[in-house]
């Protein structure tokens, strides 16, 4: 176990374990009121990661904070926000725990490392820029409900489609200002090599939107989220990525998804929009479209680590 030393507290440090997930509970539930995405399926996965660390900060043997570090991919990790326990909140235990990982990642990563905090999280956006990452893109939850629908010009994109869906990306006004695909409330880099992925895997629909013949749109669903339930316990159709290349076309591929949705039994859609890039408008402005919450999601970058 490590320590780290701060005017008002001596935190330990030690890899997470399954018996920690009743006090894990108990923090997650105080730090945000329990709006908060980790379940104990979760836990046990982010446990059990064989590419991931769960690290728990003590403070007198008590476990009062944790932090998650795992690798996405080559040169791509991610470092999920930290939670601390109600009452030590003001006593910079977030900004000691951060610290930590980032010691962690210094000595067991390599690349770039991101990580993403809520618009109300005041602690982590103060924090974020003291340790060296940058605001890249930020992003708000939509959600629509269901309806009826024509959703026929979306095609299940196979793994022989790669070059054409890369090729399409590389080109596309979307792909220049948002590069990332989101599942579980982690941003994925959307490389060559995991669109790859994508289209290989089960869980995971890569659909082409057809018109003039040719593919002019496309969307990443995944068929499996993890934890995407809504309180009422709807279930919705999950967007990890959109792209189009005008607002028509976008309103068109929404309008269809929501169709899809019908189609599988599904209450509504749901995606992470990236702001600033002038879809406010029109997907707001198209009726029943709203946004959930009233805080967006901010992603962070660190400057590229290089293999020493």
């Amino acid at each position: 176990m490590s320590t780290a030393d701060d005017a008002s507290l001596n935190l330990g440090f030690r890899p997470a374990t399954l018996h920690d997930w009743p006090t894990a509970v108990e923090i997650v539930a105080g730090a945000w009121q329990g709006s908060d995405y980790i379940e104990e399926e979760r836990w046990k996965e982010w446990v059990e990661d064989p590419n991931g660390r769960l690290e728990v900060a003590t403070h007198e043997g008590r476990m009062i904070a944790f932090c998650r570090l795992t690798e996405l991919g080559p040169a791509e990790w991610w470092l999920e926000r930290f939670r601390v326990a109600p009452g030590y909140q003001d006593q910079e235990v977030g900004r000691i725990l951060m610290g930590h990982m980032i010691d962690l990642f210094e000595e067991v990563g390599h690349g770039i490392l991101r990580t993403s905090a809520r618009s109300d999280d005041e602690s982590v956006l103060k924090l974020a820029p003291s340790f060296g990452f940058r605001h890249i893109v930020s992003y708000t939850a939509v959600e629509a409900p269901a309806l009826t629908a024509d959703y026929r010009n979306f095609r299940l994109l196979q793994p022989h489609h790669l070059d054409m869906v890369h090729r399409y990306l590389l080109y596309s006004p979307m792909y220049r200002v948002n590069k990332f695909a989101e599942h579980g409330w982690v941003f994925y880099n959307l490389t060559r090599d995991r669109l790859a992925e994508y289209l290989a895997a089960p869980e995971v629909q890569v659909t082409g939107w057809r018109q003039f013949d040719q593919l002019h749109g496309l969307a990443l669903l995944f068929v499996t989220p993890h934890g995407h339930e809504a309180p009422d316990g709807e279930n919705a159709l999950y967007i990890g990525y959109l792209a189009a290349p005008d607002d028509t076309t976008l309103l068109a591929m929404l309008t269809a998804l929501r169709g899809l949705a019908v189609r599988r039994g599904l209450a509504k859609i749901a995606w992470k929009m990236p702001l600033g890039v002038g879809l406010e408008g029109p997907v707001f402005g198209h009726g029943d479209i709203g946004r959930v919450g009233e805080y967006d999601m901010y992603l962070f970058e660190r400057p590229f680590k290089r293999v020493e």
